[in-house]
């Protein structure tokens, strides 16, 4: 005799749900992970950004510091370094600071100003200048200084 209904195989209800459980909850565990990774992947990019900012900002100063004359204003938190060519100007704020008209944005604590290596409180010409950032970047500090040679200590002593 032939039977007249076919046995044919296939997946059960229950073993498609236990598939389908067992899929999303992998797929949850991927997509947290890779939530984790994209808030590093940020985090490490805004402090490249910040370090990148204050590279910037001690190049330029190096630059301006050892090609200009500068001069501090503690009042104004301004800096000038001046030349015969130009005159550059930073301009100190506690959230950003102006070089010109360009803008960095880094957060400054403190700006100690000196000259022949004593801290000065007046306004007027200075040979070095220290920066002191906010918590952002902890114990960071900038610090430019104009170079000079021995002709300046045999002549000016």
């Amino acid at each position: 005799m032939i039977p007249l209904t076919k046995k044919q195989r296939a997946f059960t209800i229950a073993e498609m749900l236990v598939v389908l459980v067992i899929s999303a909850i992998a797929i949850s565990i991927a997509m947290l992970v890779l939530g984790l990774v994209q808030t590093q992947i940020r985090s490490m990019s805004r402090n490249y950004n910040r370090q990148t900012q204050i590279r910037l900002l001690e190049k330029a100063l190096w630059q301006d510091f050892n090609t200009h004359d500068p001069f501090y204003n503690p009042a104004k938190r301004q800096l000038q370094c001046i030349s015969e060519k130009d005159t550059i100007t930073y301009t100190f704020h506690t959230e950003y600071l102006l070089r010109n008209t360009d803008t960095l944005k880094i957060p400054i604590f403190k700006t100690i100003s000196y000259l022949e290596g004593t801290v000065t409180t007046v306004t007027g010409q200075i040979d070095a200048l220290e920066i002191q950032l906010k918590k952002e970047q902890p114990n960071k500090i900038v610090f430019i200084n104009t170079v000079k040679d021995g002709a300046f200590y045999i002549n000016g002593i």
